[in-house]
C-alpha cells in the first residue's frame, strides 16, 4: 500500500470512529442543553437600564431563542432599544458534557464578550455569573432569569465593581 493510500485509510477510519462515537452519544442521551429549552421562543416586553447614581432608562425588549446543533445548544438574539440607544446581543448556550458545566456565551454590539457560567437551581430559575478584571478593578456580573410558566419571564443583571453595584439591567418578557 502506498503512503497516500495508507494515509487516506487512516483518515477514513478515524473519521468513522468519531462519527460513530458522536452518533452513539447523541442517540443514547438527551442533549444537556435541554435545561435552556424554556428560553426557546419569541419574547417581547419592557425593561430598564440603570447605572449607579443615574436615573433608569426605559427600553423595549425583544428576545428570540431557538434550538441549534441538533438540540445540543440554544442560540438567542436580544435587542433592547429606545429613541436614544440600541443594544444588541448574540448568545449561545450549552453544557459541556464532560464537566456538566453550563455556559452562556454572549457578544454585544458594545464589544463585550462574556462566557457566563450558568446553573438552574430549579426548573424555573437560571442563574449565571461572569467575573473579570478591567482597569485593575474586579468586575462581577450576576444574572437571574425567573420563568413564570411557558409564556412569561423576568430577568435581572447586576454588575458590580470591586464589590459595589455599578449597574442593573432588568425586564419582563412575554412569549
Amino acid at each position: 500500500m502506498n503512503p497516500m493510500t495508507r494515509l487516506m485509510s487512516f483518515v477514513l477510519i478515524a473519521c468513522s470512529a468519531v462519527f460513530v462515537s458522536n452518533t452513539s452519544l447523541a442517540a443514547s442521551s438527551p442533549p444537556a442543553a435541554a435545561e435552556f429549552y424554556p428560553l426557546v421562543g419569541h419574547w417581547h416586553g419592557n425593561g430598564q437600564l440603570a447605572e449607579s447614581g443615574q436615573a433608569a432608562v426605559k427600553l423595549a425588549l425583544k428576545l428570540s431563542c431557538q434550538k441549534v446543533s441538533s438540540g445540543w445548544a440554544v442560540r438567542c438574539a436580544m435587542q433592547a432599544r429606545n429613541k436614544q440607544m440600541l443594544m444588541t446581543e448574540s448568545d449561545l448556550m450549552g453544557v459541556d458534557p464532560v464537566t456538566g458545566q453550563a455556559h452562556w456565551y454572549a457578544i454585544t454590539n458594545q464589544g463585550e464578550t462574556h462566557d457566563h457560567l450558568a446553573a438552574w437551581p430549579n426548573a424555573h430559575t437560571m442563574k449565571a455569573h461572569y467575573d473579570w478584571t478591567q482597569d485593575g478593578k474586579h468586575m462581577h456580573e450576576d444574572i437571574t432569569f425567573n420563568l413564570k410558566g411557558k409564556h412569561a419571564m423576568t430577568f435581572q443583571s447586576v454588575v458590580s465593581v470591586d464589590g459595589k453595584q455599578a449597574g442593573e439591567f432588568s425586564g419582563e418578557l412575554k412569549n
